[in-house]
């Protein structure tokens, strides 16, 4: 077994971080329930994008 170069990492998860993608999720999922579920998702998902561009070397 031999360790993964950087580019091969960046190709296999696309090169975005975990937080962007589950913070879009998280909105989403948040509002196909009721208002406060919005609400609610709007606040942890927009948390997570904060984190994930933050994160970005």
């Amino acid at each position: 077994m031999q360790q993964l170069k950087e580019e091969e990492v960046n190709h296999v998860n696309g090169g975005r971080l975990d937080w962007d993608s589950g913070g879009l999720a998280v909105i989403g999922l948040g509002f196909a329930g009721g208002p406060a579920t919005a609400l609610f998702g709007l606040a942890v998902g927009g948390s997570m994008l904060a984190i994930g561009y933050y994160a970005h070397p």
